[in-house]
């Protein structure tokens, strides 16, 4: 014998409003052709939804007749206070030992908003549908959308205020669809970037639907389709040789956007890369020497400095002037994917303590690498290199390890990174060396 109690109910209708609002918002509105949100909803069961309230036989009745006494009292108590379009479904049985009797067999619920107004929801889904009806008819590629699901809190969270500064926004974008401007320049009213900022996603999510693109696309720049400047990327470098620095008027420690720092044209002899700033901020000074921090997977900006030789720029450089150039990351996935990626910018690139030795003789340091990196192969590596990336992707070592370059002994890396940059050996197979 199963009972359902009014509160149990409630609960459970309660939990499915919660988990499917978004999409009854949009199914609310009516179809569209081609929207994505018309999907197989298993979980609401179409509309008016019919929720089973009991199932017994007569013996069961007469088993526990208290119980099912009770039960009947209080679903007639609580149909009492059920909103329009809520309602319990009574209908007679008729048993041999019990005569006829009226029981509750079902709860209907015609509509979403009838279900709202019984869980309490009422307000939030009266005002969800009145912004979802105003950003329909001034958007009508939304409707085509699931934007209601993925930004469910712009529907019943936000603020009127902010609801309004979308809407102006998204109109802007429209009509201005590649301003070329810098995104503190735009020109509407009540707009800054501080209220942009934290909702850069909700605006793009939005202007992609309001442009009729799916969502799934929503993961490209927010400047290029909203048709802004994007702000200039930027390298942090530092200057580690003290003739070169005098000719930048002693500056050491620069940031700056990577079309000036192509500009600065400096007669280096060596480029160091390392992947972690702290790393890079404990540099002692290295003669013709340059150091960038920091890059990450943008290392690949590296590739707008002609004065660094890049293979794409053949010639910019004479072969005997281009600097030698070395990179020391994390022993981990990423920063060997990190290594490929800025060798396949320059073909010449070597690496130091990067190598199986150096990963097993800091086995004491080890940590684990919580996301690794997913490709099965990085071709710009070299086969020991690659070698070193399989076992760990493999977890030949160990499961998901990694060796961070700032666990390493400071005056034994120093004493590699000086025999690379300033000796005549090859560096790419440096390790450790007794750490």
């Amino acid at each position: 014998m199963k009972l359902e109690l009014p509160p149990t109910v409630l609960a459970e209708m309660r939990r499915r409003i919660n988990a499917r609002f978004g999409t009854w918002l949009l199914q609310d509105a009516g179809p569209a052709e081609g929207a994505e949100f018309l999907e197989d909803d298993a979980s609401a069961g179409g509309w008016p939804v019919r929720v089973l309230l009991g199932s017994f036989t007569e013996r069961d009745v007469l088993e526990k007749m208290d119980a099912v006494t009770q039960w009947v009292r209080e679903w007639h108590r609580a149909q009492a206070e059920l909103p329009p379009g809520v309602a319990v479904v009574w209908e007679n049985r008729q048993w041999a030992r019990l005569g006829e009797q009226k029981i509750p067999t079902h709860l209907v619920v015609e509509n979403p908003a009838a279900l709202a107004a019984w869980v309490n929801q009422g307000a939030e889904w009266s005002r969800a549908c009145a912004r979802r009806d105003m950003f329909f008819r001034r958007f009508a590629n939304l409707r085509r959308s699931s934007i209601c699901r993925r930004h469910l809190d712009v529907f019943v969270v936000w603020t009127d205020h902010d609801v309004d500064r979308l809407q102006a926004l998204l109109g802007w974008f429209e009509a201005n669809p590649n301003s070329d401007l810098y995104l503190r320049q735009l020109p509407v009213p009540d707009i800054d970037t501080k209220w942009i900022e934290p909702r850069k996603a909700v605006v793009r999510d939005f202007l992609a639907a309001a442009k009729g693109q799916s969502l799934t696309m929503s993961s490209q720049d927010f400047h290029e389709l909203c048709g802004l400047r994007r702000p200039p990327a930027k390298l942090r470098l530092r200057i580690l040789c003290p003739k070169l620095r005098a000719s930048v008027a002693g500056l050491c420690d620069i940031e700056a956007p990577v079309e000036e720092v192509a500009r600065m044209a400096l007669p280096v002899r060596s480029i160091l890369i390392v992947e972690n700033l702290e790393t890079g901020l404990a540099l002692p000074d290295f003669e013709g020497t340059i150091a960038f921090m920091r890059l990450g997977h943008a290392v690949s900006e590296l590739a707008q400095i002609p004065w660094l030789g890049p293979d794409h720029l053949h010639g910019a450089v004479e072969p005997e002037r281009l600097p030698r150039l070395i990179y020391w990351g994390d022993l981990d996935t990423h920063g060997l994917a990190i290594l490929s990626r800025a060798r396949g910018i320059f073909s010449r690139l070597q690496s130091v303590l990067m190598t199986e030795a150096t990963l097993l003789e800091g086995k004491s340091l080890w940590v684990t690498e919580l996301k690794p990196h997913r490709a099965e192969a990085l071709r710009h590596l070299t086969p020991l290199e690659m070698d070193v990336y399989a076992g760990l992707r493999t977890n030949r070592w160990g499961t998901n390890l990694r060796l961070e370059q700032e666990r390493l002994s400071w005056p034994t890396c120093l004493s590699v990174l000086r025999e690379a940059l300033l000796g005549d050996s090859e560096p790419c197979g440096h390790t450790m060396g007794g750490l």
